[in-house]
């Protein structure tokens, strides 16, 4: 009895090592380099460009975004988020990159808290993020949740946001460079 015990729960646990390696594998294909498709994104102004890097190491994912407007406007921001579904990353936060010709800037502590969780085999990363904007009437929370979801051929990465300061979900759709 005690022998098919141990067996179970080593088969128990072997499997259980099998799915955590197979959502460990399928999220590394977010990794890379990912350049906005314009024609099938919200549109992004006054940024041109927009182009994210996405880094997996450690279990922490890295996303760079890179935003463009014109030849001299180039300005970059940094995400570090632990997919754990538990833990609370504070990521510094420089400008409010998003609608930086409205008079909103950044407020509280300048910083952003982020949380993050793998769903469907770890093909979508979640991120759960909470900052402070400040404008002319004072600070207000903001709460962004996004979505990365990878193509089932791992070309196209399109990422759905949803703000509490907008009526609209946003969509970028990205293709790997």
């Amino acid at each position: 009895m005690k022998t098919k015990f141990i067996s179970l729960l080593a088969a128990a646990v072997f499997g259980l090592g099998a799915v955590s390696a197979s959502l460990a594998g399928e999220s590394l294909g977010l990794a890379g380099k990912w350049n906005i498709d314009l024609e099938k994104s919200t549109p992004i102004r006054p940024w041109e460009q927009r182009v994210l890097d996405i880094t997996i190491a450690g279990g922490t994912v890295q996303i760079v975004r890179h935003l463009q407007w014109g030849r001299d406007r180039k300005v970059a921001d940094t995400t570090l988020v632990n997919p754990d579904d538990k833990t609370v990353t504070r990521n510094p936060v420089g400008y409010w990159l998003d609608t930086w010709y409205t008079n909103v800037y950044i407020g509280g502590d300048r910083h952003k808290q982020v949380t993050g969780g793998w769903l469907d085999g770890g093909r979508v990363l979640k991120l759960e993020t909470n900052l402070m904007l400040e404008a002319q009437q004072g600070d207000h929370p903001v709460h962004i949740y996004d979505e990365f979801r990878l193509s089932p051929d791992g070309r196209t990465l399109t990422q759905f946001q949803l703000r509490s300061t907008r009526d609209q979900a946003l969509v970028y759709v990205y293709n790997r460079e």
